[in-house]
C-alpha cells in the first residue's frame, strides 16, 4: 500500500482497516516494532505474526519476548499495544522503517482529514446567538491553520520519500492539526466515546515509531 493509498483508505474507511491493510502488504505476518521495540497493531496481526522488526532488522519472532502493554480503544475496536524484548543488534535483512513511517504518516493524515470533515459538519450545525460557529472569525482562523498543516504534510509526502527526520516533523504537524480540531469540538472532542479515542490511537502509532517525541 502506497502512502497516498494509505491516506485515502484511512479517510474513507478508518484506522483499523488501513492498518490491517498495511500489514497485509508485508511479505509475512510481522510485528512491526519501532526503535524502542513498541508496536500498536490489530489483534489478528499480533496473533498471526511470525517475524519481528527488531533492532532495525527483520528477525524470527520469539513469542516469549512479546510483552503486552495494554489495549488501545478506538471507535472501530481495540488495538493491541506491545513491546518486543529481544536483541537490539541487527539479526537479518534491514527493516523498512522509513517507508513504514511514511505510510503511517499517510494513514494519520487521512484520519486527520476525516476529522476535519466531521468537525466542519459539527460546527456548521451549532450556533452562538444568531451566528453559526463555523462562521466565527476565530473558528475560521483555526480551520485555516489546520488545512495549511494538512496541505504541507500531503505535499511533503508526495514524490520522493523524505528522510526520517522530516517524517518525524510531519507526524508532529499531524498531531498539532488533530489537537486543534479537538479543541474546536469542545469537551466532547476529548472523550473516549468521541473522536478523542481515534486521535489518541493515531498519536500512539507515532509514539511507537518516534519514541514519544512527536508531542
Amino acid at each position: 500500500m502506497s502512502v497516498e493509498t494509505a491516506r485515502r483508505t484511512a479517510r474513507e474507511h478508518g484506522l483499523t482497516a488501513t492498518l490491517a491493510g498495511l500489514h497485509d502488504g508485508l511479505p509475512e505476518p510481522t510485528l512491526t516494532c519501532g526503535p524502542t521495540g513498541c508496536c500498536v497493531l490489530p489483534e489478528p496481526v499480533l496473533r498471526d505474526a511470525r517475524r519481528v522488526w527488531n533492532g532495525g532488522a527483520v528477525a524470527v519472532l520469539d513469542p516469549a519476548r512479546v510483552e503486552r502493554l495494554g489495549t488501545v480503544e478506538t471507535p472501530e475496536g481495540p488495538l493491541a499495544a506491545v513491546r518486543y524484548r529481544g536483541e537490539t543488534e541487527p539479526a537479518g535483512d534491514p527493516a523498512p522503517w522509513p517507508a513504514w513511517v511514511a505510510r503511517l504518516a499517510g494513514l494519520r493524515l487521512g484520519l486527520s482529514e476525516a476529522l476535519l470533515d466531521s468537525t466542519i459538519v459539527h460546527l456548521g450545525s451549532r450556533r452562538a446567538g444568531d451566528t453559526a460557529l463555523l462562521l466565527q472569525q476565530m473558528v475560521k482562523g483555526t480551520l485555516a491553520d489546520v488545512v495549511t498543516e494538512q496541505i504541507e504534510v500531503r505535499t511533503s509526502l508526495t514524490g520522493v520519500r523524505p528522510p526520517i527526520e522530516t517524517l518525524a516533523d510531519l507526524h508532529r504537524q499531524i498531531t498539532q492539526a488533530d489537537r486543534m480540531l479537538l479543541r474546536l469540538l469542545g469537551a466532547g472532542g476529548f472523550t473516549m466515546a468521541g473522536p478523542g479515542s481515534l486521535v489518541n490511537a493515531s498519536e500512539l502509532l507515532a509514539d511507537a515509531w518516534l519514541g514519544g517525541g512527536e508531542n
